[in-house]
């Protein structure tokens, strides 16, 4: 899942963006003016791609997991259903299902908070706006700025997006160890059932081959566990 890595690193990326207008602020000019405007605008076309790339991969794959789960005979019911598919991918075991249940819960407590504190963050610099404005113009137009102001408005910027970066890889290094340990469980059940006695109904879901089997759902349905 290239895409959540990318996304957490894009934030992260974000985060630092103020270093390029407190670099161009000791450069008055046109010329690093246009640079660290071109960086910021770079940089945050790059976070919403990543972001928005991330969330149609991890749903997609989220939707293709949950249909496997038919093939095992397991029904996902719950008003959450990313746990019912972390937990009924891995068997019976209860402490299998408790580790499934709690990364799901981190998962999802580490990405409310990354998205409560990027909003709270946001708010926060509203304060400094007009200031942050006031000094790109002075440098664009080759004034000089003091120093510690531009330490101040731009260090200030960046100490407040990065809770919601270091947030964000916690959410995605667990929605990367949920993705792989829900891959994982799943081939391991189709490895269990091969040569086991199954109903006709879930052979006819799966495909065989001589090293590898996969889940394979009807076309509707869009069964796979592959990523």
């Amino acid at each position: 899942m290239l895409a959540v890595a990318a996304a957490a690193l894009a934030q992260l990326c974000v985060a630092f963006v103020p270093l390029a207008d407190i670099w161009a602020a000791h450069r008055p000019g046109g010329d690093a003016s246009a640079v660290a405007g071109a960086v910021r605008l770079g940089a945050w076309a790059v976070l919403a791609a990543a972001v928005l790339t991330a969330w149609a991969v991890f749903a997609g794959w989220a939707r293709r997991a949950r249909s496997n789960l038919a093939a095992f005979g397991i029904r996902t019911t719950s008003a959450v259903p990313l746990r019912d598919v972390a937990v009924g991918s891995v068997g019976r075991a209860p402490a299998l299902r408790r580790r499934m249940t709690v990364l799901t819960w981190l998962w999802w407590v580490s990405l409310l908070v990354t998205l409560a504190a990027a909003v709270l963050g946001a708010l926060a610099g509203l304060d400094n706006l007009r200031e942050i404005a006031d000094v790109r113009d002075r440098v664009a137009a080759g004034g000089t700025v003091d120093g510690a102001l531009v330490s101040h408005l731009f260090g200030r910027q960046l100490l407040l997006r990065l809770p919601a970066a270091v947030l964000g890889v916690v959410a995605a290094v667990s929605a990367l160890v949920l993705i792989a340990r829900v891959t994982s469980a799943q081939y391991g059940r189709v490895a269990r059932i091969r040569g086991a006695a199954v109903p006709r109904a879930t052979l006819r879901a799966l495909r065989g081959t001589d090293d590898d089997w996969t889940v394979v759902l009807p076309l509707a349905a869009g069964g796979t566990i592959r990523e």
